[in-house]
């Protein structure tokens, strides 16, 4: 009877095996003898010499074991290659052109009509097959991208939040009787503001806020907290933490994410206390004393907040390519940049070379003088030990790449919850070129001395979990949306392997990376 029973459990193991093991397909694609990259279930990095079979837009097994095929599909040779999940930037702004500023693109529609055509095609050429806006406040610019046939997944934030008077109407200089016309958010607990009697303020309360968000088919909600440690006076209102608190609150019921925009000390001190989901940006701006603007010794206030931050697993985007890509246009060898040629077209390339091309350059170095007019004791502080503007943005992006490492290298080695995001199109800078802004932001990550398991988990898995999105993507296992890449180089052992893509497989349908490249090369 034992025997028989022993056979039993036999057969029906085989049977069970067998029966995982076989599948039919319609349109299916065969990854072989790969090695294979991926977080599991609790987050653990795996890798494992085997397959991965897709049918149509979906994963349908992913294992070490040769899964038995029947039907119509595609085999690809994956022996000394790597397969890892499509990377995902979780902050960027679609709508912002690399190049051209809102003032120039009317008389240059045909070059900002060719940029959105490049663009989808340029974050897939590096490997980005899911991408989250931030601030979605053209919808209509999102639908068109979405439109596409090949380009990466989309996702947004609703139109970023912002109370009445905040940093960006004052310092955009937007008229009072404009401002009203905006979709912010009523501070109730804020008197320092009137409104006309005519307004109806139960239309910019949280709860109308986060139902149009939720409404819309967002995502998250992005909110901004700005102060004067970036050297402008503090002359525009601050949100207070219990309106910020009710946001937050009020998200959470509907399952929206929030991203709070904080670059300084007690921004994300702030965003910390109010229970934010997910701090933009890297604490970069350490104090508003003049005397302490270029000290570079993490203070121990800031260490503990820090500290916090990563024990509390709040989502943290570096996003340092907001502040390289500044250095770049001053060095002004970025428009040489060989890499462009796969990006864009010579028109485009022409551009940025050109001398309305370099607009941002100009705005940049007029940033000295535009300081002494509204901060003159500020910019006197800090001019007093440069003979000249060269010496003194020298300086300045010295020592915020010393604090940016410094803040990193304590997060990464505190395991924090680190998000991979660019900030692409931020300020409409032409060095934050889609995609290859990515693999430069990752190389300053392995720089600052992040490994290259942080780096990876935070370009899939942990972006993933942040957003609630780890049910479709973020990993490599049956269910999952056919969002995958081949690389030629292993990305747990050298920065590089995140251009050494060969295949983009987005939605099941697989690219050639050359195909995507505006030069074919």
């Amino acid at each position: 009877m034992k025997k028989l029973i022993l056979i039993f459990i036999t057969v029906f193991v085989i049977s069970c095996k067998s029966y995982k093991e076989n599948f039919n397909v319609i349109n299916g694609l065969l990854i072989d003898k790969a090695t294979i990259i991926t977080a599991n279930d609790i987050g653990i990095i795996e890798d494992y010499v085997g397959y991965v079979l897709i049918d149509n837009s979906k994963i349908i097994y992913a294992g070490k074991d040769k899964p038995i095929v029947k039907g119509e599909y595609k085999a690809i040779n994956g022996k000394g290659k790597f397969v890892v999940p499509g990377l995902i930037d979780s902050h960027v702004h679609l709508n912002n052109i690399a190049g051209i500023n809102f003032k120039q693109v009317k008389s240059n529609k045909v070059l900002a009509e060719e940029y959105f055509d490049r663009l989808p095609k340029n974050f897939l050429y590096y490997g980005y097959t899911t991408l989250i806006d931030v601030d979605n406040y053209a919808p209509s610019t999102i639908s068109k991208l979405k439109s596409v046939g090949l380009r990466p997944e989309i996702y947004t934030c609703g139109q970023k939040v912002q109370v009445m008077d905040d940093f960006e109407m004052i310092m955009n200089e937007i008229p009072e009787n404009e401002r009203f016309e905006f979709p912010f958010l009523h501070d109730k607990y804020n008197t320092n503001i009137t409104y006309p009697d005519s307004l109806n303020l139960n239309q910019h309360s949280v709860k109308e806020i986060i139902s149009k968000i939720e409404k819309e088919g967002n995502i998250c909600v992005k909110t901004l907290y700005e102060d004067a440690s970036s050297g402008l006076p503090q002359i525009w209102e601050l949100p207070s933490k219990q309106i910020i608190k009710d946001l937050v609150a009020e998200a959470q019921k509907e399952s929206l994410k929030v991203i709070m925009h904080a670059t300084s000390f007690e921004g994300q001190q702030f965003a910390e206390n109010t229970g934010v989901d997910i701090i933009a940006h890297a604490m970069w701006n350490w104090s508003a004393n003049p005397e302490e603007y270029f000290n570079t010794e993490l203070p121990e206030t800031h260490k503990q907040l820090l500290l916090t931050i990563a024990e509390k697993q709040i989502g943290y985007q570096p996003t340092i390519r907001t502040i390289l890509a500044e250095k770049d246009i001053l060095d002004n060898t970025f428009k040489e940049n060989e890499v462009l040629k796969k990006l864009y077209s010579q028109s485009y390339i022409n551009w940025l070379q050109s001398e309305e091309g370099q607009w941002s350059r100009n705005q940049i170095l007029k940033r000295p003088k535009f300081i002494k007019q509204i901060n003159p004791d500020f910019f006197n502080v800090i001019k007093t030990n440069f003979s000249n503007d060269t010496e003194l943005f020298e300086k300045l992006y010295s020592s915020m790449d010393v604090k940016i490492k410094k803040v990193l290298k304590l997060l990464s080695d505190n395991n924090a919850n680190l998000l991979f995001g660019t900030d692409n199109g931020a300020m409409n800078m032409y060095t934050n070129p889609p995609g290859y802004n990515g693999y430069l932001e990752m190389k300053y990550w392995y720089d600052a001395g992040i490994t290259l398991e942080q780096i990876f988990k935070a370009s899939t898995y942990n972006n993933a979990v942040a957003f609630n999105l780890i049910d479709s993507i973020g990993t490599i296992s049956a269910g999952k949306a056919a969002n995958i890449l081949m690389l030629t180089q292993n990305p747990l052992d050298k920065i590089s392997a995140y251009d050494s893509v060969e295949y983009i497989i987005i939605d099941g349908n697989l690219i050639d990376r050359k195909e995507l490249s505006a030069d074919g090369n």
